[in-house]
């Protein structure tokens, strides 16, 4: 289905750190510059940052931790990938994912390492060598990178060198505001943006600060960055005496507007593979003094592009004071670094290389393309259920969620590589798709499904299609109109106990009914308000209405009476808390039918039907069927709500249509239910139909 997406490579890139910082900003440059000629996903922990970056950005996202290993490889095998692409922040990092791309039957399998090789232990060296045979090329995004792997016994012909890039972001505040907005005024400002870990050095800048303020008593030091050494290097600068003058900033996101108001950016760190902080300064004009680690020496050139120094308070110091002795000199590095960046460390440059680097991969035919695209409008609990019946076809694939609620969104994309809005009409636009499902509480009914029609899509909509009928038929005709695959969510229809009384009742037709839905009031507080979900008979009982249709045909009159009982509990509940309807079937049958949500518990769901000679006792998970041999009880075999999703995916890839509930038929239950409460509310009968 939609062959035109064949020609895109379908990619993902994956990591399983929970804090990715700059192996997230990498990942996302990269897919930010690779989306236009590819289908990306950007995969990540549940819950991490990076996931809702990634949706900022318009990009797909999937959650790289799964409860298990086979959870984890289903969920990329769902995705359909030509390419995995893993990002290691450090060596014992990313071997699941990689062995579960690999498992999934994923075409080619990629992996970059962000630091040089660090592991001492035995079985982390051992598993990194295991997980080397899972994939098809090690990127590295530095010389110095590749080195460290090179000697550590990694294959040469494994490693691709791809240098890290950034592009610069301009300031939207200029330096003397920014000055101005801390209280600094012409004092010496040194920056630094990293995490709280011992890598990063943080401990080693406080040592050398005593020999800066000598030289520079006035000196202000910035601090961006959260992470596990955060309260302990607060302590520390506390216990020298450095607050007022070592300001921790937290998490930012105005870090060029801070670059801005910088002299210089320091990088204390103990190693690094190529920091894109460092890159980043440099591309906005910022200088640079940092130690000389693995990466850093290779971009910054000392005395022209910046300053280096050993990893020790003293040299660190050297450094910074001969940095900050000379404006003009800072000067002409800076723009000596900007240049540098321009010419070698561009992210359009590393993007390339990248694509480059995939072109050269293992190809296999990927199947996403052969794949029913699905899109939801709406990501609660009734859509999970559909969720969980989608993501078992293998000739479906969930790649787009819509929910007013982008956080709700984000969380079910994840789970599929699917991309997250929290605007039908934006996502409608914006992905190719095949059908859609629409699983929305009855009061956000009727946009939806006139922006679904508006693109021609067959869709799946849950029960009830509506809040008013006006608006119901009108989306019933449109249909009509226009002949696309509908399906509605009375999957009672689906049960196979359903099967079996039907088929008895074309023999032996029902003469009387009694249905019930006695349970408790559902926590949704639109559930609560008539004006929302139409109240219990509407939005429950309905099922019943309409498996007593669906098993004695058309309705022609109903009553309806309701009460209530106002309930503390549930503030600003006005729907009724009791009702009852009797109808009369087109076929002289009678049925009644109660309902009540006063309950703190689920007592009885279900339909009794009797006629000559029998008494059935029908719910969701069992029947009974009494002849007066006694009363056989046998459980409900299958999951109707498959049933009900596999005959729409089948109807919508144009196979045999057995859908059991198109929109129009779910209509007529929608108008029986309305006429329920329509005669409770007038007291009088309500005649259907042409009756």
């Amino acid at each position: 289905m939609h062959g035109g997406e064949g020609a895109r490579l379908r990619v993902c890139l994956m990591t399983d750190s929970r804090d990715p910082s700059g192996v997230g900003c990498h990942m996302l440059t990269l897919a930010s510059g690779m989306a236009a000629s590819m289908d990306i996903v950007v995969g990540a922990p549940e819950g991490s940052p990076l996931l809702a970056d990634a949706v900022r950005r318009g990009l797909g996202v999937i959650a790289s931790d799964a409860p298990d290993a086979a959870g984890l490889r289903r969920r990329i095998a769902h995705g359909g990938y030509d390419i995995v692409h893993v990002h290691a922040g450090i060596g014992w990092e990313g071997h699941g994912l990689a062995a579960a791309a690999r498992d999934a039957g994923v075409g080619a399998v990629v992996r970059t390492e962000h630091l040089p090789y660090l592991l001492t232990d035995a079985d982390q060296r051992a598993a990194h060598d295991a997980g080397l045979d899972m994939i098809d090329r090690l990127i590295c995004v530095s010389d110095g990178v590749a080195d460290s792997h090179r000697a550590a016994g990694v294959r040469p012909d494994l490693l691709t060198v791809i240098r890290n890039g950034i592009d610069a972001v301009p300031a939207t505040r200029d330096r003397t505001a920014m000055r101005q907005r801390f209280g600094i005024g012409d004092a010496p400002v040194l920056l630094m943006v990293a995490r709280f870990a011992a890598q990063k050095g943080h401990d080693l800048l406080l040592d050398a600060l005593p020999y800066v303020i000598r030289a520079h008593p006035d000196l202000v030091v910035l601090l961006v960055g959260e992470g596990p050494l955060l309260s302990p290097i607060a302590r520390a600068v506390a216990a020298r005496g450095l607050a007022g003058r070592v300001r921790m900033l937290g998490r930012r996101d105005d870090v060029p507007n801070l670059m801005a108001a910088a002299d210089l950016l320091v990088l204390p760190s103990r190693f690094e593979g190529l920091p894109l902080v460092v890159l980043e300064a440099m591309a906005s004009g910022l200088p640079v003094a940092a130690t000389a680690t693995l990466g850093t020496a290779e971009v910054i050139l000392p005395g022209r592009t910046g300053w280096l120094a050993e990893a020790a308070a003293g040299p660190l110091a050297a450094a910074i004071c001969d940095a900050l002795s000379d404006p003009d000199v800072r000067t002409t590095v800076a723009a000596a670094a900007r240049d540098h960046h321009a010419a070698h460390y561009r992210a359009d440059r590393m993007i390339a290389e990248t694509v480059e680097c995939y072109q050269g991969l293992p190809r296999t035919e990927g199947n996403s393309m052969q794949k029913t695209r699905i899109g939801f409008i709406g990501a609660g609990g009734i859509a999970h259920r559909h969720f969980g019946v989608l993501e078992t076809f293998d000739d479906v694939a969930i790649v787009a969620v819509c929910d007013p609620d982008l956080v709700r969104a984000t969380d079910a994309a994840a789970r599929f590589g699917a991309r997250a809005f929290d605007d039908a009409a934006e996502m409608l636009d914006a992905v190719p798709l095949d059908a859609v499902y629409i699983c929305v509480p009855p009061f956000a009914h009727g946009a939806p499904e006139r922006a679904v029609l508006a693109k021609g899509l067959p869709f799946f909509v849950e029960k009830p299609v509506a809040l008013d009928i006006a608006t119901a038929d009108a989306i019933a005709a449109e249909v009509a109109e226009r002949g696309v695959v509908t399906a509605v969510g009375y999957h009672w229809r689906y049960l196979d106990t359903v099967d079996e009384v039907r088929a008895m009742l074309a023999r032996n037709p029902a003469r009387l009914m009694s249905g019930y839905w006695l349970d408790s009031t559902p926590p949704p507080v639109w559930w609560w308000h008539a004006d929302q979900s139409g109240g219990q008979m509407v939005e429950q009982t309905t099922h019943l209405l309409d498996l007593a249709r669906y098993l004695a045909g058309d309705v022609t009159r109903a009553y309806g009476l309701a009460g209530h009982l106002d309930r503390p509990e549930f503030p600003g509940l006005d729907v009724p808390t009791v009702s009852t309807a009797s109808l009369l079937f087109r076929s002289g049958a009678v049925a009644n039918f109660a309902s009540t949500c006063l309950l703190k518990w689920n007592h009885r769901v279900g339909l009794h039907i009797f006629g000559d000679g029998f008494a059935i006792e029908l719910t969701d998970r069992d029947v009974m069927i009494d002849t007066g041999h006694g009363r056989p009880v046998r459980g409900a075999e299958g999951d109707p709500v498959w049933r009900e999703d596999r005959d729409f995916i089948d109807a919508v890839q144009g196979g045999e249509n057995r859908i059991r509930c198109p929109y129009g038929d779910a209509v007529e239950t929608h108008r029986l239910a309305l006429a329920v409460v329509e005669s409770a509310r007038c007291g009088m009968a309500v005649t259907l139909g042409d009756a």
